[in-house]
């Protein structure tokens, strides 16, 4: 692809169609609140989930197998399938069994049920998490970034490529009950110590950052 054909499909993407809007306007007593609304995956706006999925995936190609962890209803793989223009190897997992469901009424995809922490997971070349690591998990903040770190073992140890996943950012911005907040400074010191080569982007949002991890022979 192109560098112009993919501005132009950033821009597109990030422009919307008309069903964006209705879809951001749905509600819990519309019948397809839970197909097509952004807010029973974490999102306000649609628009808003595909800028966090552009953002995730900044040097992936379909080309590449994908493991996506906490994959809701499996909306990344439709946007992965529209921005590029083919199919990928995708492959998602969620611990909620009416996600599966609805990722099946919705696109056909069958996902895998179930924790990712303790499933027999193949190797992939992409293993994602969007939106996954926003909300407080534990008791203090020391054992939220204990479980984080654990998780990001995990999703590190059936990658072959690479690890890529968002958190929110304290700098600079109101910090909300129940949502877990990292500093992107201890975590690319941290994540270069462990795993050494690591990448940070805090230039596309006020209060989300994106961390990839590469998986390189050395």
């Amino acid at each position: 692809m192109q560098i112009d054909e993919v501005k132009s499909k950033i821009a597109n993407s990030l422009a919307g169609n008309p069903d964006f809007e209705r879809w951001d306007t749905l509600t819990a007593t519309d019948p397809d609140y839970m197909l097509n609304s952004p807010m029973p995956v974490g999102y306000y706006t649609t628009s808003e989930q595909h800028y966090m999925f552009q953002n995730l995936l900044v040097g992936y190609n379909p080309n590449l197998t994908i493991l996506d962890v906490g994959c809701g209803r499996a909306d990344l793989c439709n946007f992965i399938t529209d921005f590029y223009g083919e199919p990928a190897p995708y492959t998602g997992i969620d611990h909620n069994p009416l996600m599966a469901d609805i990722a099946k009424q919705k696109y056909g995809y069958d996902i895998i049920t179930g924790a990712f922490e303790t499933a027999k997971l193949n190797t992939y070349d992409w293993v994602v998490a969007c939106g996954v690591f926003t909300q407080r998990r534990c008791n203090t903040e020391d054992e939220d970034l204990r479980k984080l770190f654990d998780d990001i073992d995990v999703m590190y140890n059936v990658a072959s490529s690479a690890v890529a996943f968002n958190l929110l950012s304290p700098i600079n911005n109101k910090l909300h009950e129940g949502f877990f907040y990292t500093h992107p400074g201890l975590i690319m010191d941290m994540l270069i110590e462990k795993y050494r080569y690591v990448s940070i982007r805090h230039n596309y949002s006020n209060d989300v950052y994106t961390v990839t991890i590469y998986k390189i022979n050395s």
